[in-house]
């Protein structure tokens, strides 16, 4: 009988072990992630993730490090610098990329705990890559399962604010479009040449203009000294502001 049973224990041995790599990759990446090394926590995640694609805490702490690279790369950047553009293109790959995992999280969550952090850190995300609408619906989301979030509701109005800030510049060059193409009817017309404003107007690439990729650093720039100075009227510590939420 006992040996019946040792052998069964030794059958169950490699799966109860393979059962467990997703934590183990997990630890291994919190550890890390404690030593500043990013790259090596990120390998870890995605490692657990291979493993069991719905672990919640490995897909949460990975969207924090794309996070943490994303601010990394914008400080010091000069908006009017010539790589302010493609600077700007890598935080949104980065943010785009942390957005995916606090989805994940926030639909495998099930505590009104989990689903707060998921949403707040998803609003991070969508804000920083300039989506204010998705930002302003996951603070809310967040706000709903735990009313009593202050830093939800106060990135929510900042949210808010720059959204209207974006609409306000839209409409701006809008109208000085329209002006501009007033003025060159008027001048073909008075030249009576065919007017090439009939041709048809090609697709506009996905890639940030250079104006768009300063606005975006700008924007967030704001949002980067607006957190500091709630931070310091809050009397904490300004050395590190903790951004997103912990799992």
């Amino acid at each position: 009988m006992i040996r019946s049973i040792y052998i069964v224990l030794l059958a169950l041995a490699p799966l109860l072990t393979y059962g467990q790599k997703d934590k183990i990759f997990t630890k291994q990446g919190n550890d890390a992630l404690e030593r500043g090394d990013y790259e090596a926590a990120a390998d870890s995640y995605q490692k657990a993730l291979e493993i069991n694609p719905d672990f919640k805490e490995a897909s949460f702490n990975l969207g924090n490090i794309y996070m943490t690279q994303a601010r990394e790369r914008m400080k010091g950047v000069d908006p009017q610098t010539p790589e302010a553009q493609q600077i700007a293109e890598e935080i949104k790959g980065l943010s785009a990329k942390a957005s995916r995992q606090y989805t994940e999280v926030a639909k495998l969550s099930e505590t009104p705990e989990q689903i707060n952090k998921a949403q707040y850190n998803l609003g991070n995300a969508e804000l920083m890559g300039g989506a204010y609408d998705k930002s302003i619906e996951a603070y809310k989301e967040a706000l709903r399962k735990m009313p009593t979030d202050e830093d939800a509701r106060y990135n929510l109005a900042l949210a808010q604010q720059l959204k209207q800030q974006q609409e306000q510049q839209q409409q701006d060059q809008q109208q000085d479009q329209e002006e501009k193409k007033e003025d060159q009817e008027k001048k073909e017309d008075q030249k009576q040449e065919p007017s090439d404003q009939q041709k048809e107007q090609q697709p506009q690439p996905q890639k940030l203009s250079k104006e768009e990729a300063e606005k975006m650093l700008e924007a967030l720039a704001k949002q980067e000294k607006d957190l500091q100075d709630k931070v310091k009227r809050d009397n904490k510590k300004v050395q590190r502001i903790k951004i997103e939420k912990d799992w």
